[in-house]
């Protein structure tokens, strides 16, 4: 994976792209020796555009000498601020999992709710006497539709994807 930081002439100030991640459609963005991860978001380039709007900024490939020698002769930029940035983007990604798991046990509460009601009405339906062989039929029909419902259900519950 190629690695880019971007560059303004003007100030002689980069700011670290690193890789760009396909999945999120994002750069990699700055990294902290700190936290031993990335940004993996836009905020420190957006404020590097936002500050040097007007100013001709050219992105420059790893592996040049001019990437090497932009990194050993300008300024990084935000370089005291990386650390923040990256605990941030740590945060929200630990917000993110919690969200994803708290929609998990909604979903698990509203399958066993359901459930619960479907066999409270096959319960019904087993109590309920038909007046007529029509009828009967019609009441047939529900109550295999419920086990049905059911079935599936437990083959939900049971499944290790969903689990």
């Amino acid at each position: 994976m190629r690695d880019y930081l971007l560059f303004c002439n003007y100030c002689s100030t980069y700011t670290l792209l690193h890789g760009y991640d396909k999945e999120s459609g994002n750069f990699l963005g700055e990294y902290s020796l700190l936290l031993n991860d990335y940004t993996r978001s836009n905020v420190v380039l957006n404020k590097f555009i936002l500050a040097h709007l007007g100013h001709t900024l050219r992105a420059i490939p790893s592996k040049t000498d001019e990437y090497m020698n932009v990194i050993c002769t300008a300024s990084h930029f935000l370089e005291d601020d990386i650390d923040k940035y990256v605990e941030e983007s740590l945060e929200k990604l630990k917000f993110q999992e919690r969200d994803r798991k708290s929609e998990r046990e909604i979903g698990r509460v509203q399958i066993h709710i359901i459930e619960h009601l479907l066999k409270h009405d096959l319960e019904l339906l087993a109590n309920t006497r038909s007046g007529s062989s029509a009828e009967g039929q019609v009441l047939l029909g529900k109550e295999l539709g419920i086990k049905q419902s059911l079935e599936v259900i437990r083959k939900v519950k049971a499944d290790p994807q969903f689990a």
